[in-house]
């Protein structure tokens, strides 16, 4: 009966990770690992100081087929509007996203061996603090006219994918939160352009990251097996990969026909207004975590 209510808590939340995912060009993540978190530690009995990372693993793997289904809806609807989906800014950024996901996957596994029982909530402290800038560029980002297209420049972009992949799997999430900013405010590119191009890199990312985690965490795993949950590989969790991504799937078709009909100015400040919160959310929980308090922000 519990696990009934697992998964039937994770279809739901799978649901509204599709549809946000789909919608801002994110992997959602901030739905997705404080779910899994809950569901690790509170019916599985997972250790605080492991479940972030099973979760982080997690999430990347869910994120896969979700960023998926929203990047051909947006192709799609792209299409419809007589835009060809921009292929080459977006081979310039996600190849080197790939190089720059198993770096972050590797560093992150790295800081878990040196600081066990504090480096799970410190790497969420760390995304927190991330997100509220990303929210600040998102405003100061002046609103981009889809068809004003920039040429992309290869070293630039390269060098912003890789960089970007970093933080992004250091801290164990789909990577789009960064790669949004960054496209948007940093390359110029239209953010009704930057949203299928995050989606799209976030396919190779979050692969390359979610493959790293499984093998990575593996070794810690067959060190310490009884810590870990029933149908883990490393630092991934088969019950909430299908509890979450097969709802997820399905939404994320929904999110894109929203997009299209949402005017960049005000895609912006929603985007910014998404980032302060899970800004703030993030920074809170993790300050009062690493002190033993319970978090004033569910």
């Amino acid at each position: 009966m519990i696990m009934f209510d697992v998964l039937v808590f994770m279809l739901v939340a799978g649901s509204l990770v599709g549809l946000i995912s789909s919608f801002f060009g994110v992997g959602a993540c901030f739905i997705m690992v404080p779910v899994m978190i809950y569901c690790f530690e509170t019916y599985m009995g997972v250790d605080p100081s492991l479940s972030p990372l099973i979760a982080f693993g997690t999430n990347m793997a869910v994120v896969v087929p979700t960023a998926l289904s929203g990047v051909l809806r947006h192709k799609r609807e792209l299409f419809k509007k007589g835009f060809p989906f921009p292929i080459k800014h977006y081979l310039y950024f996600a190849v080197p996203v790939g190089v720059g996901s198993f770096i972050g996957a590797l560093a992150a596994f790295t800081f878990y061996l040196h600081y066990p029982h504090s480096a799970g909530i410190i790497l969420k402290t760390l995304f927190g603090i991330f997100c509220l800038f990303g929210a600040y560029r998102f405003m100061k980002a002046r609103p981009i006219s889809i068809e004003k297209l920039p040429t992309p420049s290869l070293s630039k972009y390269a060098a912003s994918g890789v960089l970007s992949a970093i933080a992004a799997h250091f801290i164990g999430i789909g990577g789009g939160i960064i790669y949004m900013p960054v496209l948007n405010a940093f390359l110029s590119i239209p953010v009704h352009m930057a949203v299928p191009i995050s989606l799209g890199t976030m396919v190779i990312g979050s692969s390359v990251g979610s493959l790293s985690f499984m093998a990575l965490g593996y070794l810690d795993q067959v060190k310490h097996p009884e810590l870990y949950p029933p149908l883990s590989l490393g630092w991934f969790n088969l019950i909430a990969f299908l509890g979450i991504g097969l709802s997820s799937v399905v939404f994320a078709q929904l999110g894109p026909r929203i997009a299209h009909r949402t005017s960049p100015q005000r895609y912006k400040i929603l985007l910014a207004a998404v980032y302060v919160y899970i800004g703030v959310r993030l920074i809170l929980r993790g300050i009062f975590q690493l002190q033993g308090l319970v978090p004033p922000i569910p």
